[in-house]
């Protein structure tokens, strides 16, 4: 594009503190851009995010429900992953500013150039519900974040983004004690045709372990010493132990996601959460604190 519109600059800005876990900043960031667009859903779903990695969980059910709120009226958009931002950073930092994409494609641009699409991993409508559920389900809120992940599941058009919320669903139900809502949630993933794509982080083998298609071995190995991948699988498969009665493990599991040190995942506040709130890891919730 010839020029970038200020919030695209503020959301790349954002993202890029993002990525160098430097969560404060960017959610003081996208504050200030919806100073200058105020109620957005774009900046809302993306100071959510942000703050769920600060651990403001009540703050980012605030800002996605906000978000969610309009979705009824704004096009969904596609949205790229870290990789294809990195490349629109250095294109600002050069002063090159024809070469950055458009950093948000609504359908009709789409509809305009096709090929685009093979660059966007997600999209507005399912980036928002998702991550409304995820700090539900942060929050300790098994019921509430059911609804969130389900429209999450519903509009996503990419497979992870599917899996995800398929995935988080399970577990809740799971939580809750509704193994046969549970089954019904693999039961839609069952009819998924997986590929394999180098961006997954892991939801995929989590599934396939709750289905019974692969041991608790297999998952592990799965991992491959990636951390983003390691921590992800790894919460898991502890919550997997932690269904079938067998605390120790589920500990054990859990203590090695912790032990990645990979703070900014999703799974690993989650770990974090169940050690402050789960009764039944009461005794690990002190040392793991210390420890993190």
């Amino acid at each position: 594009m010839s020029s970038v519109p200020l919030t695209e600059r503020y959301i790349i800005a954002a993202r890029l503190k993002g990525y160098l876990n430097k969560h404060a900043e960017s959610v003081a960031l996208l504050t200030e851009a919806l100073e200058l667009e105020p109620g957005s859903a774009r900046l809302l779903r993306f100071r959510g995010h942000r703050r769920i990695s600060t651990g403001d969980y009540t703050g980012a059910v605030e800002d996605l429900r906000a978000a969610a709120d309009q979705l009824a009226d704004v096009e969904d958009e596609y949205e790229m992953y870290q990789p294809e931002v990195e490349k629109d950073v250095v294109s600002l930092i050069l002063g090159r500013p024809e070469q950055v994409r458009p950093q948000h494609l609504t359908d009709t641009m789409a509809a305009q150039d096709p090929a685009a699409l093979d660059r966007y991993l997600t999209t507005l409508h399912t980036g928002v519900w998702y991550h409304l559920g995820v700090a539900q389900y942060l929050l300790g809120d098994f019921e509430g974040c059911l609804p969130s992940f389900r429209a999450a599941e519903q509009s996503s058009r990419h497979q992870e983004g599917t899996v995800a919320s398929q995935d988080w669903q399970y577990m809740a139900l799971r939580r809750l004690g509704r193994p046969a809502e549970a089954e019904e949630v693999l039961d839609r993933f069952r009819a998924i045709a997986l590929v394999e794509e180098d961006h997954l982080v892991g939801y995929e083998g989590r599934m396939r372990l709750y289905t019974g298609e692969i041991s608790p071995e297999q998952l592990w190995a799965m991992c491959d010493n990636n951390s983003l991948r390691t921590v992800t699988q790894g919460y898991g498969l502890g919550n997997w132990h932690y269904y079938n009665g067998e605390i120790d493990k589920a500990r054990e599991v859990f203590d090695g996601v912790l032990a990645t040190n990979v703070r900014h995942a999703f799974a690993y506040l989650a770990v974090q959460a169940e050690y402050s709130r789960n009764p039944d890891f009461a005794g690990v919730a002190a040392t793991a604190s210390k420890e993190n």
